[in-house]
């Protein structure tokens, strides 16, 4: 529960706090619907941009992977 409270005020917040003069990086997007599709899509650039595959050797030593296999 407490994570969806906060999911949803940080897009609200993040609806208020839009620029009032869009500029060439980021536009304002008045139409609460647009917004949170768009700013569902930003999260998911976020997400897909993160590095998320840690190879086991550098979770572990590099002598540590060699030797369990």
């Amino acid at each position: 529960m407490m994570y969806s409270f906060r999911r949803v005020t940080h897009a609200v917040w993040s609806y208020l706090n839009q620029s009032i003069i869009p500029t060439e990086e980021e536009y304002s997007v008045w139409k609460p619907s647009r917004f949170w599709y768009i700013y569902k899509i930003r999260i998911l650039e976020k997400c897909w941009l993160q590095k998320s595959f840690i190879p086991a050797h550098e979770i572990r030593g590099q002598d540590e992977y060699r030797a369990g296999n």
